[in-house]
């Protein structure tokens, strides 16, 4: 099965390759081990210049794809090759440039998605490159300064904070979906804090929890008190979850 998913990837990169707009593709890691996982999919990102073909150009292109979707308000496409699902994402270079031009100032870039924008340009594979860009962007990102690093912790701290004050909260008014919403946020956050903390990009939600325990520095009980928040029990209420939350962050936060 790894030998037809290298086909396929490697035959859309040479069909995308033939817009001279196209800078760069990557193949990005599989969420999913085996294609029978429900997070598996083949995903592409296609970097560009200036523009990237339009959506019609781009269907006539997978001319053999079934199920083909495009978002009409973001630059991806779904299908599926073979019984294979695809996604590509098409990104600008101009803005990836620009945000790592002055990226100290552009910290809110990371707010929804953390650091996985770098995760991927640092991690995919590459499939096809036109010139060296791709090579230059990860040596920048091998030298992002100490100082970004430190402003994103203080940013990350911020997030988590403001989730915490939020969940406590919701605890106090019984609201039981400003609580998820919450819980979610602050575990979500306090994760991007741990990566941030140890200078790591982060990876895809789908792998988070299992990646975080990889990192070479974690608080003391951390692994007891992220799968305490993410267990479902009836002896394990809401209440006891916000304190359990509260010396996470506490000792997250004490972390030097």
């Amino acid at each position: 099965m790894k030998k037809k998913i290298e086909q396929i990837s490697g035959d859309l990169a040479q069909r995308l390759s033939g817009f001279e707009e196209v800078e760069a593709i990557t193949l990005a890691e599989a969420p999913g081990e085996e294609t029978t996982d429900p997070y598996f999919f083949i995903s592409l990102d296609v970097y560009y210049r200036e523009s990237f073909p339009d959506a019609p150009s781009r269907e006539r292109l997978f001319f053999d794809a079934g199920a083909f979707e495009t978002s009409s308000v973001a630059a991806k496409d779904r299908f599926l090759i073979d019984g294979l699902p695809v996604r590509v994402e098409y990104k600008d270079v101009a803005r990836i440039e620009g945000i790592l031009g002055k990226i100290e100032r552009n910290l809110w870039v990371f707010r929804q998605t953390g650091t996985y924008m770098f995760f991927r340009l640092e991690n995919a594979s590459v499939l096809f490159k036109r010139s060296l860009w791709i090579d230059f962007v990860r040596e920048e990102l091998k030298a992002l300064p100490d100082s970004f690093w430190a402003l994103l912790r203080r940013a990350s701290q911020a997030t988590m904070e403001h989730y915490l004050s939020d969940l406590s909260a919701a605890v106090a008014r019984g609201d039981s979906f400003f609580y998820l919403v919450s819980l979610a946020g602050f575990v979500k956050s306090a994760c991007s804090m741990l990566f941030v903390f140890n200078q790591r990009f982060e990876p895809s939600g789908r792998v988070l929890a299992e990646r975080i325990f990889e990192l070479p520095r974690l608080p003391e009980h951390f692994k007891g008190r992220f799968e305490s928040l993410l267990q479902e029990d009836s002896e394990f209420p809401a209440a006891r979850k916000r304190e359990v939350a509260e010396l996470l962050a506490r000792s997250l936060i004490a972390m030097e």
